[in-house]
């Protein structure tokens, strides 16, 4: 392993190198990727740190004083007020009369009125803690009446209600471009600010149809409906910007653009489509690259996952592999393989992708972007790629024979592939691929699977309870029977979490804030002898029996659902139901 390097500018800890931490400790060549990389941004007239450039480029060092804000780690002191209001909200600031000034050093700033009550102080300790941002010390800072009231109009007035403004005068003055361009840039901020993953603006002749959703936490919202008059300019302008053709409404469009907000870029992938009889839709995918999950948050409940897939990841003998996620679309397929990308030591390995379109933009990751209107296809790209020296290949998804057929040929050469299919679980991922293999290819395909195959992971996206209003319930008043507690895994004076219906501010009066991993996972064993056996079950469609193998490592996602109930982390009604469903899915698979 390479020397630790200590600077100035970085100054890490001293780790032993035998220990796992150590790939979070500046490494001397991370050191002069970085140094190089400052001497460019500085004769662009740029100056950045060493510590930010290697942010920037996916590498983490320990600190003393760190807290996590959307799965990015920063320093306390760097948490102002326009990072605090991620877990605590205008409209909740509002509602308490208070406004939060910063967290420096474990220290809360609060600016309060004449009518801030301390009990409604937990409120927002309990928001902050599920960002896992420290207070150890809270000062309340009396302000004038008048002064609080600005600096809350400043926060709340942001997007929403300046929206609302400004689609009425739009209705009165369509052709108003500065307005328009307010108005998109309002619409972005807003769905940011709800965390909202895409955008779809429909247009339509008929006023009543021409609406703004925004869909969050899985669920589409419906949230202004404006006329056509002013939905046109604007669907005009975001197709300008991403460089569509914005007259062209008769064909499917794909474009990009890129947003400024809270410091930071985020990417938009656009694409339209026309729908009847004589309207068009757009939709908006946020790409924001702080609200990536990392490896270690992604697979904090799984330890065997993710001890058996770093182990992959930082192996030095080029063996090949293959390790695939699966699960429905909306399911964060694409999260977790950046997940795994970002634990890769990319300074070490010669990382490559093949997606279609590429996301999220990964440094020092060569990325190839494949859509439906280039002559080459993922196949191609992937065999492509085979002259250029790869360790580790990243195929955004698998939904063809070709592409199959490559991929593992590419782990037959000796190279890690690492991709994503759709399947029901981690079992039918390889009765997935079956499917997709010609008649021709099938047996020395699935031969290839056999030995090749690392893991498998198979996820849903379940919705979490919101941390400051749900309700801790004893789970035998919670399911009403003692063996109902039974079949969920809970004693009966076991405390469990039930969603308030009702809500509140942080949670938009729905209960849930946020989703998180329901994961099913599959790691068979290693011998050869093992290996041999797996590729006679696959071959002959009995692979349900490959858990049954000693050695395999099997975590089924009715235990994971179990553990999120447990754990309080989602609604034991949601929970039990879920549990249920994938007992019964199941059943019927097999």
């Amino acid at each position: 392993m390479d020397d630790i390097v200590e600077s100035p500018a970085t100054a890490p800890k001293k780790t032993d190198n035998s220990a796992p931490e150590v790939r979070f400790v500046l490494q001397q060549r991370h050191y002069d990727m970085a140094l190089a990389e400052q001497i460019v941004h500085r004769t662009r007239g740029r100056h950045l740190s060493i510590e930010e450039i290697l942010k920037r480029n996916g590498f983490r060092q320990e600190e003393e004083k760190t807290s996590t804000v959307r799965g990015k780690t920063v320093r306390r002191a760097d948490l102002n007020m326009q990072n605090l209001r991620l877990y605590v909200p205008a409209s909740i600031q509002t509602a308490l009369g208070i406004c939060l000034l910063d967290l420096k050093d474990g220290v809360l700033r609060i600016a309060v009125g004449d009518r801030f009550e301390e009990e409604e102080l937990e409120r927002v300790l309990v928001a902050l803690k599920r960002g896992n941002c420290v207070v150890e010390k809270v000062e309340m800072e009396p302000w004038d009446r008048a002064e609080l009231a600005r600096l809350m109009r400043e926060q709340t007035e942001v997007a929403s209600e300046r929206l609302i403004r400004i689609f009425a005068t739009l209705s009165r003055d369509p052709d108003n471009g500065t307005l328009v361009e307010q108005a998109v840039h309002d619409i972005l901020a807003e769905a940011l600010q709800s965390r909202t993953s895409d955008i779809h603006l429909t247009l339509q002749d008929d006023d009543v149809r021409c609406w703004v959703r925004y869909r969050v936490d899985g669920d589409i919202v419906y949230k202004h409906l404006i006329p056509n008059r002013v939905m046109a300019p604007i669907v005009t302008r975001i197709k300008t910007d991403a460089k569509m053709d914005a007259a062209d409404r008769m064909h499917p469009q794909d474009g990009r653009l890129s947003f400024e907000w809270q410091g930071r870029m985020i990417d938009i992938r656009c694409a339209s489509l026309p729908v009847a009889p004589s309207g068009e839709k757009l939709t908006m995918r946020l790409l924001d690259r702080d609200n990536l999950r990392s490896f270690d948050e992604l697979f904090s409940n799984a330890p065997a996952v993710s001890d058996r897939i770093r182990r992959t990841v930082h192996g030095h003998v080029k063996d090949g592999g293959l390790i695939v996620v699966s699960g429905p679309t909306g399911s964060g397929k694409s999260t977790t393989l950046y997940g795994i990308i970002q634990e890769i030591d990319r300074t070490a390995k010669a990382v490559y992708s093949v997606e279609a379109p590429v996301e999220y933009d990964m440094p020092l990751v060569d990325q190839t972007s494949v859509t439906d209107y280039s002559k080459n296809t993922i196949a191609d790209m992937i065999r492509a790629l085979m002259r250029h020296d790869p360790d580790i290949i990243i195929v955004g998804e698998m939904r063809d024979s070709d592409t199959v057929e490559a991929a593992l040929r590419a782990t037959e050469s000796g190279h890690l592939v690492i991709t994503t299919v759709h399947a029901v679980d981690a079992l039918h991922v390889l009765d997935r691929m079956d499917g997709f293999l010609s008649s021709a290819y099938r047996t020395s395909g699935l031969y290839i699977l056999g030995h090749a195959l690392i893991g498998s992971l198979s996820q849903r996206l379940v919705k979490t309870i919101c941390p400051a209003c749900h309700k801790k319930v004893a789970a035998l008043e919670v399911y009403g029977e003692e063996m109902r507690c039974q079949d969920i895994g809970v004693a009966t004076d076991e405390v469990l979490a039930v969603a308030d219906r009702k809500g509140c501010d942080l949670c938009n009066h729905t209960g849930f804030l946020g989703r998180t991993l329901a994961l099913e996972a599959l790691f068979p064993p290693e011998d050869q002898a093992s290996r041999r056996a797996i590729t006679e079950m696959i071959v002959s469609n009995v692979t349900n029996s490959i858990v049954d193998i000693p050695g395999t490592i099997f975590l089924p996602r009715e235990q994971s659902i179990r553990d999120l109930i447990k754990r309080r982390v989602i609604d034991a009604h949601m929970g039990a139901s879920l549990l249920v469903e994938e007992l019964a899915a199941k059943a019927g698979r097999r």
